[in-house]
């Protein structure tokens, strides 16, 4: 697996979860999960990000959520793929 592949796997993996996510939400009715705004919010404040207050801040929250969760998945792949590669090359040198 090359650093491309594993790309492409995480994204194909993120999508797939975030479809069922939203299946479930739309067949039980339930609401997003505050889990990953509030993560974001928690990540922002460490690193000394001001996102703002009220309404606007919450929309900045749940953005960055959602995009840390996209580069969590994308990422996790990608140094999967990059490591899987550069371990066959060193296991399959004569």
């Amino acid at each position: 697996m090359s650093l491309a592949a594993g790309i492409f796997a995480g994204a194909a993996g993120t999508t797939a979860l975030d479809v069922t996510t939203y299946l479930d939400m739309a067949v039980r009715g339930r609401p997003a999960s505050e889990l990953p705004a509030r993560a974001a919010g928690e990540l922002a404040d460490r690193v000394g990000v001001d996102l703002g207050s009220g309404e606007p801040a919450a929309g900045r929250r749940e953005g960055v959520g959602a995009l840390l969760g996209y580069a969590a998945g994308l990422g996790v792949e990608a140094l999967y793929g990059l490591t899987t590669a550069v371990v066959y090359q060193r296991l399959t040198r004569p």
